[in-house]
């Protein structure tokens, strides 16, 4: 494709958004540029897979500004100014902004004040009131309607939120995140067999959640199902926090400690070899006690071929059809995980039969090529609008 694509991303870390952000850059890299309000690793990743990246640093009062926060979020408001004003200028030589973030929405949507190119906001999360204030709802949807040529969201019930909040529906378009398969694909026994080894846990079964550290995440649910399970069952928990959340570490830390449970739980902290992990586990745990738009572990999980449990709320049912490619719960419920995982690993059958329908589910469901080849169309249909 020969638009001219800049992508817009406010931090340098590495999350899930960032994760799908590399995907897409690479796909586009020949006609594309990334513009980061922060540098980190993820410009060292997307520089090493030869995309083009800039920082243009934004100040910590924007920066350190929540989606959940009030009316505070005002103070950030000549710098959102400023920003944007950078935007417009730099946009000039290409053909569409994409936006990967909240914040990174917000400057481009301003952006266009100062007639920057056509605006795609890439809305990643759903608009709940536990994540999102009353005017930072608002203040999003007034400026999606007004300035943003597509909202492409990652799931219906994202969008379906996005509509309810006063969203235009003719301003949406559903594009699943696209997943390469190329690294579960390429996982070996010997991988797997050794990390089995470094955990000193032979063939027990082991339960994985992969995620950033945040309450909201939940990874404290599964510990606690874990008191309800076998004493044989292990649990892997990968990811650390990434946004200072330093007081839910010290209780996941003690949490953990408990000499009950201290030798079943294997907390990695930040890895880049989740392919190889998560193939080591017999089942993916997706803990949060939140809706979430639609969790890129859930995904990876099918990839890895291994039966997914989630959360039932907001895009995760659209990942797991609950006893076909996996199992759902109430988000938050400890005794409904612990029941649904024990009577998981106690059907190995249907254990096998879930993890292959799941794997084909993510193949067909979050093709890398089907989601480039939507987002492709939706530039070109408002490039040329």
């Amino acid at each position: 494709m020969s638009r001219r694509i800049l992508f817009l991303n406010h931090v340098g870390i590495l999350g899930g958004a960032e994760y799908c952000l590399i995907d897409m850059a690479v796909a586009f890299r020949e006609n594309c540029q990334v513009l980061l309000f922060s540098d980190g690793p993820l410009r060292e990743r997307l520089e090493a897979q030869g995309v083009i990246v800039n920082i243009l640093p934004a100040p910590d009062s924007l920066l350190g500004i929540r989606t959940s926060s009030g009316m505070s979020s005002l103070k950030s408001i000549p710098a959102l100014i400023q920003l944007s004003r950078q935007i417009a200028t730099i946009a000039q030589d290409f053909d569409v902004i994409h936006t990967n973030s909240q914040k990174a929405f917000v400057i481009a949507a301003l952006s266009k004040l100062w007639g920057s190119p056509p605006v795609l906001w890439h809305l990643r999360d759903i608009m709940t009131s536990r994540h999102f204030s009353p005017i930072n709802r608002k203040v999003a949807i007034s400026l999606a309607n007004r300035f943003i040529s597509k909202v492409l969201i990652v799931s219906q019930g994202a969008a379906d939120q996005f509509i309810a909040l006063g969203g235009k529906p003719s301003l949406v378009r559903v594009i699943y995140d696209g997943i390469p398969p190329d690294p579960f694909i390429k996982v070996t026994p010997e991988q797997i067999t050794a990390v089995r080894t470094e955990l000193g846990i032979g063939d027990a079964p082991l339960l994985g959640a992969f995620s950033r550290l945040s309450p909201w995440k939940g990874q404290h649910i599964l510990v606690e199902a874990l008191y309800q399970l076998p004493e044989e069952v292990h649990a892997l928990i990968v990811g650390d926090a990434l946004f200072g959340e330093s007081d839910y570490v010290k209780t996941f830390k003690a949490a953990i400690a408990d000499p009950k449970i201290a030798h079943r739980v294997h907390w990695l902290g930040f890895r880049t070899d989740v392919p190889v992990l998560m193939s080591a586990c017999d089942i993916v745990v997706h803990t949060s006690t939140e809706p979430e738009p639609c969790a890129r572990v859930g995904v990876e999980g099918q990839l890895a071929e291994k039966p997914v449990i989630a959360a039932n709320a907001g895009g995760m049912p659209e990942i797991v059809e609950d006893y076909k490619t996996g199992r759902l719960y109430a988000p938050g419920d400890v005794g409904a995980l612990a029941t649904a995982l024990q009577e998981m690993l106690s059907d190995t059958e249907a254990l096998s039969l879930m993890a292959k329908q799941g794997k084909a589910h993510a193949l067909s469901r979050f093709s890398l090529a089907n989601c480039i080849g939507d987002i492709e169309s939706v530039i070109e249909e408002v490039v040329t609008a």
